[in-house]
């Protein structure tokens, strides 16, 4: 499955938890707005895509009726079996994805599910699988008002989910950023649950207001204290034109780390701005307050990223923020990642994607270790027909958890069928 079959998963995850759901790595996918060419002419058109990620992934009733399958079968190597350092073995790989949306005049509904199973040939070790489930409801109040209702649960080893060919968009804090993975690997299974509501309302044709509320849970199992994170949002965005989008965002979040906890508050100022026809600058910064232990009292974010008409891209950014509980006792990330994708989608692409993110533990428990990490990927993916294609993929995960060097290789083939609305890209 992928990258613009799973785009559409992506647009489903709770944007207001900046959702890192560590499900597998691959190329990042734009957000949808970014999928469309934009019309300078048309200021309406314009601010509609300029719309923030968080509000145009968790309300987008845009969406016409489909049903998306897909089929995937891939054999390669893993360097380090169910993340245990220097147990490598061959592997097989089958995975599978089912796609429903229903749109309306006023409302619509969607609901996805992939799953992947995994079995290493010749080894002791036990089958291994990973699933991800997506429920989405949006609808039209008014005129100018407009909601989203997103529930989503993944569950099964990190191991399936490492050697899988989801769309990295699944895991990302945003469509283009890939700063958790890297050190989202652990041993044993992991069970990850999301809810989050989001209402935007156009208060003029240049002046909106969005409300949210999300919560996250993260069981690990057994391997680690499990970790709860609930979010509370209120911004006001202003279009300056119609390349120029600007705004101010407040969040009040409460985090649960085993028998610690962590409150906060923090005011961000957010803008956007189309340079040119591809090229777009989304950033923001702003203090943090609240708990002493959480250890940060500042967050930002900037990208910067182009994408021509034929389907390349290229983008770079840096962040600073609060964990969101997929990596164990982590109240902070820092991060720096990019990425290329040359090509045409309809024949070949070749994706360069990395990542290098710093979580900072605080003092919360003993067991509160910083952890360090970067990520590495590439893939060629050729097509051979209308659904049907091939890919080769190389990812390498390093991480260090005090003087603990963490390292894993995963290199397999895959070949791909699959049956979306709209063709094998949604185009």
């Amino acid at each position: 499955m992928k990258t613009r079959s799973f785009a559409f998963l992506f647009c489903l995850a709770p944007i207001g938890l900046t959702a890192t759901v560590a499900i597998a790595q691959q190329a990042p996918a734009y957000s949808r707005t970014n999928d469309t060419t934009m019309d300078s002419s048309t200021a309406s058109t314009t601010q509609q895509d300029l719309k923030p990620m968080w509000v145009d992934a968790a309300v987008n009733p845009r969406e016409q009726s489909y049903f998306d399958a897909g089929l995937s079968a891939s054999y390669g190597r893993d360097s380090a079996v169910n993340n245990i350092p220097n147990l490598s073995s061959q592997f097989s790989n089958l995975q599978g994805h089912i796609g429903i949306a229903s749109v309306g005049r006023r409302f619509s509904s969607a609901f996805s599910h992939d799953a992947t199973i995994l079995q290493f040939p010749g080894s002791n070790l036990d089958l291994q699988q990973y699933h991800w489930t997506t429920v989405s409801l949006n609808g039209i109040a008014s005129r100018r008002t407009t909601w989203g209702l997103t529930g989503a649960n993944a569950y099964g080893a990190d191991s399936a989910r490492a050697s899988s060919s989801l769309s990295l968009s699944s895991v990302s804090n945003t469509p283009i950023d890939n700063g958790t993975v890297q050190a989202g690997l652990i041993s044993g299974n992991v069970l990850r649950q999301y809810v989050n509501f989001v209402v935007d309302h156009e208060l003029s044709e240049t002046r909106a207001f969005t409300f949210g509320a999300n919560a996250g849970f993260h069981n690990f199992l057994g391997a680690a204290p499990s970790t709860q994170q609930y979010n509370v949002n209120m911004a006001v965005r202003q279009y300056f034109g119609p390349h120029v989008l600007a705004g101010i965002r407040g969040d009040g979040v409460r985090q649960n780390f085993g028998i610690g906890q962590c409150t906060t508050a923090a005011v961000t100022a957010f803008t956007t701005v189309q340079l040119t026809e591809s090229l777009r600058a989304d950033g923001s910064a702003g203090p943090v307050f609240g708990s002493a232990q959480c250890t940060g009292n500042y967050q930002y974010q900037g990208v910067l990223s182009a994408q021509s008409v034929r389907g390349s891209r290229v983008y770079i950014g840096t962040s600073r923020k609060r964990g969101n509980g997929a990596i164990s006792g982590s109240l902070w990330e820092t991060s720096g990642y990019g990425g290329v994708r040359l090509g045409n989608p309809r024949r070949f692409t070749v994706d360069v994607n990395s990542g290098y993110t710093s979580y900072h533990g605080g003092t919360l428990t003993a067991a509160s270790s910083d952890v360090s990490g970067y990520f590495v990927s590439g893939e060629y993916r050729r097509r051979l027909s209308q659904y049907l294609e091939w890919d080769f993929t190389v990812r390498h995960f390093q991480r260090t958890v005090s003087s603990v060097d963490l390292a894993r290789t995963v290199f397999f083939v895959t070949f791909t069928w699959s049956k979306q609305h709209g063709g094998a890209y949604g185009r």
